[in-house]
């Protein structure tokens, strides 16, 4: 991959609850800090959620749903050629390098021409890291992990949603746990919470439902277990919401 121009380095703190992203110009190569959001491309999707390293590719149009406003940071840039790798993302468990390097890369962005090669060289190494993340935790798809998850998807308020798309699976627990975090970007429990109040949030918009009715609707059996979660994800308790 040659790289032609560095575009911007930014920190983003999303305002909407989602958006859909084409016909870029730029690639990105990021990090989630904090906060989650379902990224749904033509072919794959997958969760950012904090610590996540991720690649878009300028080619590949997506979707976003915010589970968990919080901040990425990440480089944009453009390449002479077409880059034939697909959008991805991976857990990391050290980000410090990354960070850093990314935060090089901010302070020479603000310099003047003189810095150019430097910031290129620093995003080459940005590349190779994310590049041997992947290589190290990447998880091709598996179609048990997919229709797992379209198993949570659809039955994300039962009480026995997990341990059913778990053996609708033919995996032990830990492998399910490990390939579902390796191809989605967080847990199998992360990501059932997660819908659950993704969920919660649109029947408290457009219900006239009380609290308990949207925690019990949404699999929650503790309305008070529901309004804790609900406020550490969305900032508000749920009645705020509402």
């Amino acid at each position: 991959m040659r790289i032609k121009d560095v575009r911007a380095v930014i920190h983003y703190t999303p305002n909407m609850a989602g958006w859909y992203a084409k016909e870029r110009k730029d690639h990105f190569i990021g990090i989630q800090l904090c906060g989650s959001a379902h990224h749904k491309f033509n072919n794959r999707d997958f969760v950012l959620s904090s610590n996540c390293v991720y690649f878009f590719n300028q080619k590949d149009d997506y979707r976003v749903e915010v589970y968990e406003r919080g901040e990425s940071f990440s480089v944009h840039f453009t390449t002479y050629e077409d880059v034939e790798t697909d959008s991805f993302c991976v857990p990391v468990e050290n980000p410090e390098e990354f960070i850093s390097l990314l935060q090089k890369a901010e302070l020479l962005k603000h310099r003047s021409e003189e810095g150019e090669l430097t910031l290129l060289s620093t995003l080459y190494k940005l590349c190779d890291v994310i590049a041997r993340a992947r290589r190290k935790t990447y998880f091709q798809r598996d179609g048990r992990i997919i229709a797992a998850k379209d198993y949570v998807e659809a039955n994300f308020e039962s009480s026995r949603c997990l341990s059913e798309a778990v053996a609708l699976s033919g995996l032990s627990p830990r492998r399910f746990n490990d390939l579902f975090k390796g191809l989605f970007g967080t847990t199998p429990n992360r990501y059932l919470v997660l819908r659950r109040i993704e969920h919660a949030k649109s029947l408290l918009e457009t219900q006239g439902l009380t609290v308990t009715e949207v925690a019990e609707l949404c699999g929650f059996s503790d309305v008070y277990y529901f309004s804790k979660v609900f406020k550490q994800i969305c900032g508000i308790p749920p009645s705020e919401w509402k």
